[in-house]
């Protein structure tokens, strides 16, 4: 019965030390979390101009929402640089190791926006230079052969000139612009070509003439078709080169957090800096924006539950090693039965609730909370719903101490046994002993 005891001794011992050594390895506390976006909130981030200003993104995208997973974590080393709510540390080592998820949450949607935004602002405008060629060419057919019996949208019907022409239109187009090296001259070609394309099916119909589309209008047309390019900041600086579409999300992000923090940092770090692209650009004053805007009462949380792990880590820590050094010291006794102290049970319930309780909690009843009408974002995201679910130090000794309590049920009914039996052997001890004492007195 000893020898039994004695290895779920050597049992209780080895998951001792495997409790207190995970408390220090494992994340202190993370969060892998889905954060539900509110897609209309993002047209902010689009220039507002009358090809953009009445745009319906939810139905552009087909969703209301946009879904993404952010994980977040920080290790014991983090815990003990950021306890006492250092600013500077907290920056560094909590904020920009897991910025770049924010980048990642803000730059998916306003991509997808942005090239929804400019392909349907590039179909608006060629649709609307295509009505009005094809209606100055009816005009002129009227003026000489008179007033023809379809007007100048049943004419473009009639032609083929529907949705799916104008979207094929627009796509050419948005290539067009967004090839290495596009230029206005460049782009302007095609939408000469396009326009030229659409004017000669539009003949066909025999109700409209097509001379009417001189250079002159050629020129008008060039002239406002790069103001509005310009409007939608798809030009360079110099007037002449286009940007790349692909990136022009990050522009829109610069114009946008540029306005944001102005007057709030220094001029200088609003500035592109120096063999910084565009892309490091947008990420940095994106970084500047979170930095800037979190206040105070953020970095003091921060510091009071560093703070709380970094003492729950070491009171557990303690309870499990208490444990560990017991059990081996009454291992090597006759008495070999372990003790499990009053200090250990309400500590490893404590284990428990953080552990195992807080990750069950996260998982199936926060969920059906709402987490947002009880906290308000220090920043601004266009956040729609949130999904917390937070893992602490304890999950693992949590289990571990799942598994000790299963085995110290058993482990009762083994000590009683072992209890039992060394009273026995006290008993005959002791009667042995007495014996010897009578034979010595006769």
């Amino acid at each position: 019965m000893k020898l039994v005891l004695r290895i779920f001794n050597i049992v209780i011992m080895a998951l001792s030390l495997i409790a207190t050594v995970v408390l220090f390895v494992t994340p202190a506390f993370s969060f892998n979390s889905n954060v539900s976006l509110d897609v209309s909130t993002f047209s902010q981030f689009v220039p507002d101009n009358e090809f953009t200003h009445d745009l319906d993104f939810v139905e552009l995208l087909g969703t209301d929402t946009i879904q993404v997973r952010v994980k977040f974590s920080l290790d014991y080393g983090g815990v003990t640089k950021t306890m006492n709510g250092d600013h500077e540390i907290i920056n560094n080592d909590i904020l920009a190791k897991n910025v770049d998820e924010i980048i990642g949450i803000i730059h998916e949607p306003v991509d997808l926006i942005t090239e929804l935004a400019i392909r349907n602002f590039l179909k608006t405008v060629v649709t609307q230079e295509i009505t009005f060629a094809v209606d100055d060419a009816r005009n002129k057919y009227a003026a000489q052969y008179g007033e023809p019996e379809s007007s100048t949208e049943e004419i473009m019907d009639e032609v083929g000139m529907n949705e799916a022409y104008f979207d094929n239109f627009s796509y050419v187009l948005y290539n067009s612009a967004n090839s290495e090296g596009a230029t206005t001259d460049s782009v302007e070609t095609v939408l000469y070509e396009q326009i030229d394309s659409a004017l000669a099916i539009a003949e066909d119909s025999g109700m409209v003439d097509t001379t009417s589309f001189s250079e002159a209008k050629k020129a008008d047309l060039k002239e406002y078709f790069i103001s509005v390019l310009g409007d939608m900041n798809l030009v360079e600086d110099d007037g002449y080169h286009i940007r790349p579409i692909g990136m022009i999300s990050y522009y829109y992000m610069i114009d946008y957090l540029k306005g944001e923090l102005d007057g709030k940092i220094p001029s200088s770090e609003l500035a592109q800096k120096s063999g910084e692209n565009i892309p490091d650009y947008s990420n940095r004053l994106l970084n500047e924006f979170i930095i800037t805007m979190m206040p105070d009462t953020v970095y003091q949380v921060v510091g009071y539950i560093c703070l709380g792990i970094f003492i729950g880590i070491f009171i557990f820590a303690i309870a499990w090693g208490l444990l560990f050094v017991i059990t081996l010291l009454k291992t090597l006794t006759r008495k070999p039965w372990t003790v499990f102290g009053f200090w250990f049970w309400p500590l490893g319930s404590l284990q428990l609730f953080l552990g195992l309780g807080l990750t069950v909690f996260g998982k199936f009843i926060l969920p059906k909370i709402d987490v947002l009408s009880n906290f308000k974002f220090p920043i601004q995201l266009p956040i729609k719903s949130i999904i917390l679910a937070p893992r602490t130090f304890a999950l693992i000794p949590s289990i571990i101490f799942l598994l000790v309590a299963v085995i110290a049920i058993v482990y009762f009914f083994f000590k009683r046994a072992v209890k039992h039996q060394v009273r026995e052997e006290d008993y005959e001890d002791q009667f042995e002993d007495d014996e010897d004492d009578n034979e010595e007195e006769k």
